[in-house]
């Protein structure tokens, strides 16, 4: 590494004695999350959610009321957060979200354990788990942007979802009373290592007003460019607008195939573990920057995506039975949503957007993506359940392509509009391999054996001190620190804010800002003086 990144500058990285806290207490969130998931789906094998009050019995009248408080829960929390107001402070909010989680546990418990037959109970204890679930969702989101760049964050969702999915599986197969104790431990998890992790001295929004302050902190002079003042809603789309959909996606289509997710719960476990597992060995092995399109979500998915189409089509020619089509279902999503928990932790983590924000944008998405679902898999006949998860798979697989399509045109464009700045390949390879970690291979570049090994280490450390040095002259930015070293490798702004989890907009007022401390014009302008012994 060049130079000490932004986000850890502000955030140390964690041990590795927290990062199995951490992971503990995710997979303790994931499978005590009251909603229609793996979590009570154990549940449903009992007597009291098999009464004939609602069209899915009590079971279906609490998760349906869950998931729309939950759903409005998050559009609240939208709006407060992408208005700036000053959030709750963490302590408060972290206490009042574990008190109601935990009490909306023991409530579960209680009805489940003494079977309790009064429909108005389940409504009641919908809208407190809704909200209490909204509450732990944004305390988890402050606690991962605090902590979590994309790498570890890949790690500890995938690892979490794996281990949920064991632990979704004993609900299964424990008698109620192994059971509830289960749920009561996992809920524990969830709510006290969130607590017990927080550094109170990091108040809360501190990131995102550093990140947008660097961007503005000193009047420009006439004639250069000023952070637009774009709602934070939109450029939160353009950071991770793509990656969303694959949660979006997920909720919907677990919620349509409502009955065969209920009968083939052992299927989706065994997916979502594999899933997890697979992620995390991607994320130890992987070697470079990750960038916020990805390989995965830009070619991994789609593939995905085609080969869910295929089998379905292929399956049911051979009259193979859904079983296959199945698992490749559940794995497809189950992976999506991964990436996309991975993705919002460390586009948090860069500290652009508030943690309230980028997470009340989940929450708000997935449950009523989950509420439309089950509305719509309650409507539907059995037979046209397949019809619509093979339409939202096609549809999911053509938004991944095209948006694909759109963002690598674009980025040809934007590389087209700064060519007069841009560095020659036989020079990037002399000069990369910095803070990108690995750049020069993301670019296509290879290392001949003269510039290769030691001589490419020193260069970098000389390069790093240089831009060092000018950042210090000039009185760059934390940011600013951060992205220097990317121009003077010869990177383009769109690949800097992929790389850095940041809205493009954003990149290149950071840039143009670069540009009017050091008094320079262009890209090459910076490599001069970078490269200036």
């Amino acid at each position: 590494m060049m130079t000490k990144s932004f986000a850890a500058a502000v955030r140390p990285r964690p041990s590795r004695g927290l990062l199995v806290l951490l992971v503990l207490g995710l997979a303790g969130l994931f499978s005590s999350l009251l909603i229609y998931s793996g979590t009570v789906i154990g549940f449903l094998r009992f007597p009291v959610f098999r009464i004939d009050v609602a069209p899915a019995g009590f079971m279906g009248l609490f998760a349906e009321t869950t998931l729309l408080v939950a759903t409005l829960v998050g559009v609240a929390l939208v709006a407060v957060s992408a208005r700036r107001i000053r959030p709750i402070p963490f302590t408060a909010l972290g206490a009042c979200a574990a008190v109601a989680y935990l009490c909306c546990a023991l409530g579960f418990g209680f009805a489940c354990y003494f079977a309790v037959d009064v429909p108005a109970v389940y409504p009641l204890l919908g809208v407190a788990a809704g909200v209490a679930d909204g509450g732990l969702v944004l305390v988890w989101g402050r606690v991962c942007a605090r902590r979590l760049s994309m790498r570890l964050a890949l790690v500890m969702v995938g690892a979490a979802s794996a281990l949920s999915a064991g632990i979704d599986f004993l609900y299964g197969c424990l008698p109620l009373e192994g059971m509830l104790a289960l749920l009561f431990v996992c809920s524990a998890l969830a709510v006290v290592i969130p607590l017990a992790v927080h550094e109170p001295q990091m108040a809360e929004g501190a990131f995102e007003s550093e990140s947008l302050s660097d961007a503005v902190s000193s009047a420009p002079e006439e004639g250069h460019p000023t952070l637009e003042s774009r709602p934070a809603l939109a450029s939160l789309f353009d950071v991770a607008g793509m990656s969303s959909l694959g949660l979006v996606a997920f909720a919907f289509v677990m919620a349509v195939m409502r009955t065969a997710f209920n009968e083939g719960q052992g299927a989706y476990l065994g997916a979502l573990a594999l899933s997890g597992a697979g992620i995390v060995v991607f994320a130890l092995l992987k070697r470079g920057p990750f960038l916020l399109p990805g390989g995965l979500q830009q070619t991994f998915l789609p593939i995905c995506a085609l080969v869910v189409l295929a089998g379905g089509s292929i399956t049911a020619t051979l009259d193979a039975g859904a079983a296959v089509s199945d698992w490749l279902t559940y794995g497809l999503y189950s992976v999506a949503a991964v990436l996309t928990l991975a993705t919002l932790c460390a586009v948090a983590h860069a500290g652009e957007f508030s943690a309230d924000l980028v997470f009340s944008v989940a929450l708000c998405a997935f449950c009523g993506a989950s509420f439309i679902g089950q509305q719509v898999g309650g409507a539907l006949p059995d037979e046209m359940i397949s019809v619509a998860v093979t339409v939202t798979t096609t549809l999911y697989a053509f938004a991944l392509v095209l948006v694909s399509y759109v963002r690598r045109r674009s980025e040809a464009q934007g590389a087209l509009s700064e060519a007069d700045g841009a560095l020659p390949v036989e020079d990037r390879a002399v000069w990369g391999g910095g803070p990108a970690d690995g750049a020069a291979s993301e670019m296509g570049v290879a290392l001949s054996p003269e510039v290769s090994g030691a001589s490419v280490v020193a260069e970098a450390a000389s390069l790093a001190q240089r831009c060092a040095a000018l950042a210090a002259a000039h009185g760059l930015t934390a940011r600013e620190r951060e992205i220097l070293p990317y121009l003077a490798e010869g990177h383009n702004g769109s690949y800097i804010a992929s790389v850095l989890f940041i809205s493009p907009n954003t990149a290149r007022t950071h840039i143009h800002n670069i540009y009017r401390k050091l008094d320079v014009s262009s890209r090459e302008d910076i490599l001069r003086l970078t490269r200036s012994r």
